[in-house]
């Protein structure tokens, strides 16, 4: 089985001020191909709808060596490496016009029964993954375990409709926005080189009151939402390089 490969554009609503893609728009492009290759291979969210099943990102980490321009051309190559019960593992490569690579990404998906809201055991549907693996390692080190937070909150945000996604849950690029939204509007002008790591742990739904904390390490900026009842939902690590 060979790697797919997509061709990709930066469109201006991918842009931000700066002219430049937003960390959550190449994190949007990146989990569309997942979709789309998910789908032309024949086990894509229309085909899990049949049992009420569906993809839901668990981990994920992004690397990109500078933030692509408005109008600029990339290729993804995207693969599956392995799989357990619990996980399936997907990977990209993105390189621009000239063939250079300037980014890496991991994604790690589980299956959800959207009856009960809990994972499905990946053999029950083995035959999903039947010819679809790359013997081809990640090319970056993997979405790294991050730890809980202390501290007091510095946002809130109650989940509204233009928050959630096809699963009825909260879009991963909300998350990211908010975070942003925190953030002195220096570091997104003067983005260059960045890592993202991403851990979720439970799903917020429409109506639900999140709670945002953040904490500075040496080099890495952390970020967690909790619900109102103090349950970790996702955590985020930024390093900006």
């Amino acid at each position: 089985m060979e790697k797919s490969v997509f061709k990709c554009k930066v469109e201006p609503q991918h842009v931000d001020f700066t002219s430049r893609a937003s960390v959550s728009s190449m994190c949007d492009i990146i989990l569309y191909v997942a979709g789309l290759d998910a789908h032309n291979r024949g086990f894509g969210i229309d085909v899990l709808a049949g049992k009420n099943f569906g993809w839901v990102l668990s981990r994920m980490c992004v690397e990109l060596d500078y933030m692509p321009k408005e109008y600029d051309e990339f290729t993804i190559h995207t693969w599956i490496s392995d799989y357990n019960r619990l996980s399936s593992t997907r990977n990209f490569t993105l390189t621009n016009a000239e063939g250079v690579e300037f980014g890496r990404a991991v994604s790690q998906w589980c299956m959800l029964d959207f009856d009960t809201r809990m994972p499905v055991d990946m053999n029950t549907l083995a035959k999903v993954h039947d010819g679809t693996i790359v013997d081809c390692p990640s090319p970056c080190e993997r979405p790294r375990r991050l730890g809980a937070i202390k501290g007091e909150p510095i946002a809130e945000h109650k989940v509204v409709y233009s928050d959630i996604d096809f699963n009825r849950h909260m879009n991963t690029m909300r998350y990211i926005d908010l975070i942003f939204d925190t953030m002195p509007i220096e570091v997104p002008e003067r983005l260059e080189a960045w890592r993202m790591d991403v851990n979720f742990m439970r799903e917020a739904l429409y109506g639900d009151t999140l709670l945002l904390k953040t904490e500075d390490g040496e080099g890495v900026k952390s970020y967690e939402f909790t619900s109102s009842a103090g349950d970790a939902l996702c955590r985020f690590a930024f390093e900006f390089k």
